[in-house]
């Protein structure tokens, strides 16, 4: 009797929520389409789960328990996930030629042999390395007690033995092929001599230390599996009575795949690409965390955070930034000098509370995150002049439809909005989208350059993007809590055309009128 309590090491329940088959919206303005493009989903059903957020704590810490114990034995589940992937692939490709052509070649019921042979050695593999004791988290001791019960059930007993049983009968065949003048036959073996042995003996006489192996592997379908076939017919009828169990074998065996292996392997995936992620960011220095993930937290914070698409591309080379926010605050309003990453801050906020609601890891070394329905992302784009509203109009009505949907439990990221209208309109219109974002309650994070906007109120907190007085205004990329200025970029531009009250003195004693550094 197999135990059937397990369900998956995805969801605590099977009644969970149902995966989105689409794309969020908001995944092209945060980066994470090109984060989960890698990810290759032989069964299609996992994909989904990266654009399904969990709705609650308790399934959100069954994740995190099943990843820790994922990243200690990466390599156990590693080996059994994508082994059993590609036996799976194998067996669909075998069941797709029998309902296509009615029956199959001889070639493909020997594969369909061997990988019942290789299923039951990858599940004893599992099994042998399999100790309830070591695990820790609920999904993988549910796992591992269907997995104790499914090795002892007569389903897979049976299957084992005759596995073995049918290999021991191949073992004993053994037969002769005579081939002339492009015809072959074969019959059975007679004590022939072993031509091989005196072949490998003669040409040992010119080997000279170790030699190149030349030999290739085969590929797994024969390029002449026509010839190969003919053969095997020919020794099914001297060894008959094999080969009618090969037959009977493969009727009863086209789907011996149990099918909770199979959905074990699928999650493992899941697990198993985000491990691949964080591997080579962590060996260049950048630090991953679990996150506490809350509905009643009055706290938001990260620490030594980082987007983690942007990391990937600059091979772990980026500076890490800090935030926390406490009740009543839910606004970061962020100001500063252009291209000091402030666009970035906005997207790596979203990021990691995606992230740690499906379940993963987060950059950064602590994070206290919030449990959100939606995220909401306005990033600016390019006037078209097929549109046939302005660019003002375009960014009214989509922030209208943002703000009429959005909710307290909701993330709301606006990146430069307002930017294609006066300063004096752009306030106005700003301080009534701040009164709004304040109404529904979400969490938001505003890139502006409207320096009004950070002092909305006791919900707003302000941050600004720094640069390094003391070498020209170079960007540091640092994000930091302080109140907006209007002089970092100021002082950057000062700098850069000779103007800065010290760089004036110096002209001034100098007799120097600066003319060089003027452009008209």
């Amino acid at each position: 009797m197999i135990q059937r309590d397990f369900y998956s090491i995805l969801y605590a329940v099977e009644s969970e929520r149902q995966p989105e088959k689409n794309q969020p919206d908001c995944f092209p303005d945060l980066a994470l389409d090109k984060l989960f493009s890698s990810f290759t989903d032989l069964s299609g059903k996992i994909q989904p789960v990266f654009y399904t957020p969990l709705s609650d704590e308790r399934n959100i810490r069954y994740r995190q328990d099943v990843l820790r114990d994922v990243e200690r034995y990466q390599q156990v589940f590693s080996s059994f996930a994508n082994t059993l992937n590609l036996i799976a692939s194998q067996m669909n490709g075998l069941r797709k030629a029998l309902h296509e052509y009615g029956l199959l070649s001889y070639v493909e019921k020997g594969m369909l042999f061997n990988a019942a042979e290789r299923y039951c050695g990858l599940v004893s593999f599992l099994h042998q390395a399999n100790d309830r004791n070591l695990y820790r988290s609920a999904g993988l001791c549910g796992f591992s007690e269907y997995l104790d019960s499914y090795v002892t059930s007569e389903s897979y007993t049976v299957l084992q033995r005759e596995v073995t049983s049918l290999r021991l009968a191949f073992k004993e065949i053994r037969y002769c092929m005579l081939i002339k003048d492009g015809t072959i036959r074969v019959r059975k073996y007679e004590n022939q001599a072993d031509l091989s042995e005196k072949i490998i003996s003669l040409f040992d006489r010119f080997g000279h230390g170790k030699a190149r192996d030349y030999r290739q592997k085969p590929a797994e379908i024969p390029f002449a599996e026509h010839v190969e076939n003919a053969v095997l017919h020919m020794v099914s009828q001297l060894y008959k009575e094999t080969f009618s169990r090969l037959e009977s074998f493969c009727k009863q065996y086209m789907q011996f795949e149990d099918r909770v292996l199979l959905r074990f392997a699928d999650d493992l995936r899941f697990y198993l690409f985000w491990i691949d992620i964080t591997i080579p960011l962590k060996k260049a220095g950048l630090s991953f965390c679990y996150p506490e993930v809350s509905s009643l937290s009055g706290v938001i914070s990260a620490s030594d955070t980082f987007d983690v698409v942007l990391a990937e591309k600059k091979g772990g080379n980026v500076v890490t930034n800090d935030f926390a926010i406490k009740k009543p605050e839910r606004i970061i309003v962020i100001t500063g000098p252009n291209r000091g990453g402030k666009t970035t801050f906005a997207r790596l906020f979203a990021q990691i509370h995606w992230l740690a609601s499906i379940g993963l890891t987060v950059p950064g070394t602590s994070a206290c995150l919030k449990l959100f329905d939606t995220v909401y992302t306005h990033f600016g784009k390019p006037e078209l002049a097929s549109l046939e509203n302005g660019k003002l109009q375009d960014d009214l009505l989509r922030l209208h439809a943002i703000l009429g949907k959005a909710t307290s439990r909701s993330i709301i990221i606006l990146n430069e909005i307002f930017a294609s209208t006066v300063t004096d309109d752009a306030v106005k219109l700003g301080l009534l989208m701040m009164d709004k974002i304040a109404e529904t309650g979400a969490a938001a994070v505003v890139v502006t350059f409207l320096d009004e906007l950070a002092l909305h109120g006791p919900e707003t907190v302000s941050m600004m993007s720094t640069v390094d007085s003391s070498d020209n205004g170079r960007r540091t990329f640092k994000i930091c809590r302080k109140p907006p200025d209007g002089l970092a970029y100021a002082v950057q531009i000062a700098g850069q055309y000779g103007l800065t009250y010290s760089t004036l003195c110096r002209r001034l004693l100098n007799g120097d009128n600066g003319s060089s550094h003027v452009q008209e």
